[in-house]
């Protein structure tokens, strides 16, 4: 069990009350959801909750992993014009507002922040009503609205050892980043297959099936840019649609976005089968059980998800990141063994063929680099965030389930 030495401010028969505020994209959600999962598995029925936005990715994750969602406006700041500027302040007034609203009707034992513009009224007005919060920071170069946050909270949880240099050093746990514990099951040619010669996973409710390749030495395939897609990636395959095609081998599950999700399926629809083309993946745990390579950006979520999963990969950092962290994110995985960085202005239709042909041609550099991966992983990252708000919530060691 998760051992936690503290006195409990939690009446008796009381369950324990999170609420985490944080949204906007998957990287702002998944880190709260596998941190919900652990206490669930450590406290006995603990009341959980999300706030979050009524337009960001969290109003689809939230309601499907079986939390309630509260609504709370909200609206960014940073590279906006003078209006949306205006509205940022209108809607940071009227989320602060009704997170004070929520607090005092439900009054939770701690808030976790993990950033995006939503969390800041949610956390300032739970420091407010003197509710114990904490952040988690997924990137090395944090985020506006956890840099905003730190003053008030009593701990931060760093997915990477380099944001400590951004807050108060006696508040920093490095806990690595949060991965639900589905990633952590052992994958693809390390299981039994079934019988039809089918990996034996399927997608998730109202997800295509993952594609389907009767060649007896297949070579999967996973190309995903992130919630809304990647438009460098999206061109270069369709670009590289028959280049690709002449590798027989090759079965592609590629997730594109809303906005080019039709163009690139029009590309690949020769391929039959042997190529699926979806705007979005809800179940990412089973696509990466699917793959054998992954293609993809280089945030902090994704590269934890592609080590718990152990997983090589070809990262196309996005470029206009903060900082320029995800290229330094792709850097450190490539010294690691780990993956291959292909620089989003070389990510050319040529590059990207010669690229994915160079690692499919060669298994035993794939499978090092899979246990590269691996070795990055943090698995307990979710149990140590959990028995450390367990604690900043005074719960009490009788109260943990053994």
């Amino acid at each position: 069990m998760i051992g936690i030495a503290a006195t409990s401010r939690c009446g008796a028969g009381r369950r324990l009350r999170l609420l985490v505020a944080g949204g906007g994209t998957g990287g702002h959600v998944y880190p709260g959801l596998a941190v919900a999962e652990a206490l669930g598995l450590a406290t006995e029925a603990p009341d959980i909750r999300f706030a979050g936005t009524k337009r960001g990715l969290e109003s689809q994750l939230v309601p499907r992993a079986g939390y309630r969602l509260y609504k709370v406006p909200a609206s960014g700041f940073r590279g906006l014009n003078h209006w949306a500027r205006i509205q940022f302040v209108v809607n940071f007034q009227l989320g602060l507002w009704r997170s004070l609203a929520l607090l005092i009707g439900w009054r939770p034992d701690a808030v976790l922040g993990t950033g995006g513009y939503v969390s800041a009224p949610v956390v300032i007005a739970a420091r407010m009503l003197r509710i114990k919060c904490a952040l988690q920071e997924q990137n090395a170069y944090p985020g506006s609205a956890n840099r905003l946050l730190a003053r008030w909270a009593q701990r931060i949880y760093l997915g990477v050892p380099a944001a400590k240099r951004f807050f108060r050093t006696e508040l920093c746990l490095e806990t690595g980043n949060p991965v639900r514990r589905a990633f952590l099951v052992q994958t693809d040619r390390e299981r039994t297959r079934n019988d039809d010669g089918a990996a034996g996973v399927g997608a998730a409710d109202g997800e295509a099936d993952p594609p389907q390749s009767d060649a007896v030495d297949e070579v999967r395939v996973l190309i995903f840019g992130g919630s809304r897609g990647a438009r460098s990636l999206n061109d270069a395959l369709q670009g590289a649609v028959n280049e690709l095609a002449a590798d027989r081998r090759l079965t592609l599950w590629i997730q594109t976005g809303t906005a080019d999700c039709a163009a690139v399926t029009a590309a690949f629809a020769s391929w039959g089968q042997r190529a699926r083309v979806v705007s979005y993946i809800l179940d990412m745990p089973t696509a990466l059980r699917w793959a054998d390579l992954a293609v993809c950006r280089a945030g902090a979520m994704t590269l934890a998800e592609l080590a718990a999963a152990g997983r090589p990969a070809i990262l196309v950092p996005f470029p206009h990141a903060t900082d320029d962290h995800q290229l330094h994110n792709a850097r450190a995985l490539a010294e690691a063994g780990a993956a291959v960085v292909l620089e989003d202005r070389d990510c050319t239709p040529a590059r990207l063929t010669a690229t994915i042909g160079e690692l499919t041609a060669d298994r035993a550099r794939v499978a090092t680099m899979a246990a590269a991966a691996r070795k990055l992983a943090r698995p307990d990252a979710a149990q140590e965030i959990a028995a450390d708000l367990l604690a900043l919530a005074g719960w009490r060691e009788d109260r943990l389930v053994p």
